[in-house]
C-alpha cells in the first residue's frame, strides 16, 4: 500500500511532525477516521483518495482554530506605498503569495539604492579579486576587442541595464568619449533613486561632459527600443551601433534569468552588441557570501536584503535567517523561515488584500543561479544571441563576455 512519509505531510500541509504524530495516535484510538499503514514496525497514515479528503480538512481545521498568540499580523509602513506603484504592489502581492519570495529589484528604492551603493564601493576597496573589480579588469583589457567588434562605427550609444552606482562603465564611457565616439549614456533602472546615485558619478567624474539620461524601467518584461528610436531612423543611423551592458550577473538573480535577456535581445538591431559578466560555477562560491556594506560586519540579513521586509513591518524576532546552496537546483538563496503564522494586510482605499504565510513557511530573498562557462554561453545562444567574445580573468573565476545578434541563414532574427 501506498503511504505518505512524515516528512512529506509536514512539508504538503504545512504542519509539525508532532502535529503528524498525534494525528496517527488519534487515528490509532478511533477518534480521526484515517487508514494507517504499518512499514518495518512503525506506523504511517496511508495515501488513499479518502485519507487525501480528510487531511486537507484536518490541515485547515488546525488553520482555523490556531492560537492567536502565535499568529502575528502586520500591516506595511506608510513609506511602503508610497514608494511602490500600485502594479509593483499587486507583483510583490503576487510573489509572496504564488512563489513565496520578493522580487530582488524592488530591494533597490530609495535607502535600498544607498545600501547597494555602499556595498558596492565596499567591494571597490577590497584587496581579493571579486565580480565588480574583474569586470572593470575585464572591460579594460577587451577595449581593443570592442574597437574591432564595433567594426568602425563612428557613434556609439551605452546602455547600461540595472547601472548601480555606474562604476562598472567609466572606463568603457571614458574611452569611448576621448575618442569622440560616445554619442549617448542610457542608464536604465526600476529605482530613480540608483540612476540619481550613478547621474552624480557620471556628473563628478566627466565634468558634465558625459550627459546622462536615466529611465525607469524594468526589464524583466520592459523593452528599451523605444529609447533608441530616433537613432535608428537618423541620419547616420548606419554609422551608429548600441552596446547593451548587462553587467555584474544581474540576470542570474531572477526566477527565469533569460527572460531579462530576452527582452534584451528584442530591444537591440542587428548589428548591436551585448556585453555581459558574471562569475561561473565553483565550488568555493556556493559555501560563503557576505552582502553588508561593511566587510567587518557580519548579519544574518543584510540591510538591503531586509530592506523591504522592513517596510512590510515583519520584526526580525519573527523569522529565521538560512542561507545555502541547492545541490539539486544549483542556485545560493537567502531566505527566512517563519516562526510564526503571519498575516500581512496590505490596504488600498477601496479594498485590502491579504497575504496568509504558515508557521515554517519560507521566503525566498535572493538567488543566485549557478552555471559554468558553457551553460552560460549555451543559455545566451538560446533566446538569440551568438557568442562574439569571451574572456576569463587570469585566475579563471570571472567571465565577460561579448554577444551580437543571431541571425539564421534566411536571414530571420
Amino acid at each position: 500500500m501506498l503511504y505518505f512519509k512524515h516528512s512529506e505531510l509536514v512539508n504538503d500541509y504545512h504542519v509539525s511532525l508532532k502535529t503528524v504524530h498525534n494525528w496517527i495516535d488519534a487515528a490509532k484510538h478511533g477518534k480521526l477516521d484515517l487508514q494507517l499503514h504499518e512499514q518495518n514496525g512503525r506506523t504511517y497514515i496511508a495515501n488513499t483518495p479518502s485519507n487525501l479528503i480528510n487531511l486537507e480538512k484536518l490541515a485547515a481545521n488546525g488553520k482555523k482554530y490556531r492560537n492567536n498568540l502565535h499568529h502575528k499580523v502586520v500591516s506595511p509602513r506608510a513609506e511602503f506605498y508610497e514608494l511602490y506603484s500600485r502594479r509593483q504592489i499587486l507583483d510583490i502581492i503576487s510573489n509572496l503569495t504564488i512563489h513565496h519570495e520578493i522580487p530582488r529589484q524592488y530591494n533597490y528604492m530609495d535607502g535600498g539604492a544607498s545600501n547597494w551603493d555602499r556595498y558596492a564601493n565596499r567591494l571597490w576597496s577590497e584587496e581579493n579579486p571579486n565580480l565588480l573589480k574583474s569586470t572593470v579588469e575585464l572591460l579594460r583589457t577587451n577595449l581593443d576587442d570592442i574597437d574591432r567588434l564595433l567594426s568602425g562605427a563612428k557613434r556609439v550609444n551605452v546602455i547600461d541595464i540595472g547601472p548601480g552606482n555606474g562604476l562598472p562603465v567609466k572606463e568603457l564611457l571614458g574611452y569611448l568619449h576621448r575618442g569622440g565616439r560616445l554619442k549617448r549614456y542610457i542608464a536604465i533602472d526600476i529605482s530613480e533613486s540608483m540612476l540619481d546615485i550613478a547621474r552624480r558619478n557620471i556628473k563628478k567624474w566627466f565634468n558634465g561632459a558625459v550627459a546622462f539620461e536615466g529611465y525607469i524601467k524594468d526589464v524583466t518584461y520592459e523593452r528599451f527600443d523605444d529609447l533608441l528610436v530616433d537613432d535608428m531612423l537618423g541620419a547616420d543611423a548606419d554609422d551608429t551601433v548600441n552596446i547593451a551592458a548587462f553587467l555584474g550577473a544581474t540576470p542570474m538573480n531572477f526566477r527565469s534569468p533569460y527572460d531579462a535577456l530576452k527582452v534584451v535581445r528584442r530591444s537591440l538591431g542587428q548589428n548591436d552588441l551585448l556585453i555581459y559578466s558574471d562569475k561561473p560555477d565553483t565550488e568555493m562560491d556556493r559555501r560563503y557570501f557576505n552582502f553588508n556594506p561593511e566587510s567587518d560586519t557580519v548579519t544574518a540579513l543584510s540591510p538591503n536584503h531586509r530592506f523591504i521586509f522592513d517596510l512590510l513591518n515583519i520584526d526580525q524576532s519573527l523569522y529565521d535567517v538560512e542561507m545555502g546552496f541547492n545541490e539539486q537546483k544549483r542556485i545560493r538563496y537567502i531566505r527566512v523561515r517563519l516562526k510564526n503564522a503571519l498575516t500581512i494586510d496590505f490596504m488600498f482605499e477601496h479594498g485590502e488584500r491579504r497575504v496568509r504565510l504558515q508557521k515554517g513557511d519560507t521566503i525566498l530573498l535572493w538567488r543566485a543561479w549557478h552555471q559554468t562557462t558553457f551553460e552560460l554561453v549555451s543559455g545566451f545562444e538560446e533566446v538569440g544571441f551568438t557568442l562574439l567574445q569571451a574572456r576569463l580573468t587570469q585566475d579563471r573565476q570571472y567571465l565577460l563576455t561579448i554577444s551580437g545578434i543571431a541571425t539564421d541563414s534566411t536571414g530571420e532574427v
